[in-house]
């Protein structure tokens, strides 16, 4: 095996560390933050510090990073991700209630930040480091980012019946520094050209308002949120509904997890050969249908079981994953259409730009519907709300299908061109 492909599998295997950290909490922490005095709404501000510090970050780097800067921002950002999250599995020794809420907010927020710093560098530092998989850098990114948050539920609640609430974190913090300590001893450096005077950030502000883009945008955002959703969710829901323990609900997500890690590298081998188009738009029709089954689970005494229950969890996954993968290339490819010519600009814009959309996402799913709505309206509810939000996530596709008016002889031919 090539050292460059070595190069990349760990750094890809680094991207799953960074999605790590935020989802093996699923299973326990929302139990573990009400037993310590937080309301389901303080539970989702606490997860959504990640996301909050992923999109300050990511307007102030827009801003101010160089290309230069990119190897420094890879291997430091793991640094200061793994710090927070190891700090933050030692806050149940601490204060309850209001403390305990601080506190976790402030670790997450460095987590985020530290993963906010190397998400801006992670896809052009693996180009440069293999340039003949360049196309299909984005889609693994996006696939090994997805494959951690599936697969961190389960890992999570495997370590937390092993050694507590402490150790998860513990052990992904130290897996994390590992993994970069090892990569940065196999991983060359090359010199990046850069322009003499860095672009304003008005400058990406008038892409990022390009209808297109605005409409991608918005559509993955919403997909994205499904993440923090069911994170906050489901969990209390098992508790509640089917007397689960915290050592058993992880495993209920695992259907979900291997779904979606298998789906995921289906999809990008799929995306190589030219059908990105139609994963994302048939995905992004079927990711609302999903839900919505989740939902008749709930509400029919007769399918309330917690097998037919997992199954339609484990349907969810393939879908976030159709919907979510092919996402960098979309936005790559619309930016590059639009006037970005440099391809490492592009690169660097595009991550930046997935990093703000994964913020938002990360933020509307556990504060609005898993925080303000689940602690409301309860469980059933807040999954109609999220259908409803992700039917306007698909309707925000249909307009690139019929772009430019023109209707081709299978509607999805103009908006392959655009992907491919």
């Amino acid at each position: 095996m090539e050292k460059s492909t070595i190069v990349v599998l760990i750094g890809l295997v680094g991207n799953l560390c960074l999605a790590l950290n935020i989802s093996l909490m699923a299973p326990f922490f929302p139990i573990k933050g009400h037993e310590k005095g937080l309301s389901r709404f303080e539970i989702g501000l606490v997860s959504a510090a990640f996301a909050t510090a992923n999109i300050i970050v990511s307007l102030l780097l827009m801003a101010f990073m160089k290309p230069h800067d990119l190897y420094f921002m890879y291997f430091s950002g793991p640094v200061i991700s793994a710090t927070g999250i190891i700090c933050f599995g030692f806050l149940q020794y601490g204060p309850n209630g209001a403390v305990f809420g601080f506190m976790g907010f402030i670790c997450m927020f460095v987590c985020g930040v530290g993963a906010a710093m190397n998400f801006s560098a992670t896809f052009t530092v693996l180009s440069l480091a293999k340039k003949e998989w360049e196309q299909r850098i984005g889609s693994f990114l996006e696939a090994s980012f997805g494959m951690g948050m599936a697969i961190g539920p389960p890992v999570g609640s495997l370590v937390y019946r092993i050694g507590g609430y402490t150790m998860p974190f513990v052990c992904a913090g130290i897996f994390q520094l590992s993994v970069i300590a090892l990569i940065s001893c196999v991983m060359p450096i090359k010199s990046i050209e850069e322009d003499q005077k860095p672009p304003n950030i008005l400058f990406y502000f008038k892409y990022m308002a390009k209808p297109f883009i605005l409409l991608v945008m918005i559509s993955i955002l919403l997909s994205s949120s499904m993440f923090g959703v069911i994170d906050t969710i489901i969990s209390p829901y098992l508790k509640q509904h089917f007397l689960m323990s915290e050592n058993d609900i992880g495993f209920v997500f695992l259907g979900f997890g291997i779904m979606y890690t298998l789906s995921g590298v289906l999809f990008g081998i799929l995306i190589d050969q030219g059908s990105g188009g139609r994963i994302f738009f048939i995905c992004a029709l079927c990711l609302p249908l999903s839900i919505l089954l989740l939902y008749l689970t709930s509400v029919i005494k007769s399918l309330n079981t917690i097998a037919i229950f997992v199954l339609c969890l484990t349907l969810v996954g393939p879908n976030i994953a159709g919907a979510f993968v092919p996402g960098y290339l979309l936005v790559e490819k619309f930016v590059m259409q639009y006037g970005i010519e440099d391809s490492n600009e592009a690169k660097m814009f595009t991550s930046l730009v997935i990093a703000i959309i994964f913020g938002t996402g990360g933020i509307f799913g556990p504060v609005v519907v898993g925080g303000l709505t689940f602690g409301e309206l309860g469980f059933e509810k807040t999954l109609l709300v999220q259908f409803s939000a992700l039917c306007f996530g698909f309707l925000c596709v249909i307009p690139m299908v019929f772009r430019k008016g023109i209707l081709k002889k299978f509607v999805l031919d103009q908006y392959e061109q655009v992907i491919n």
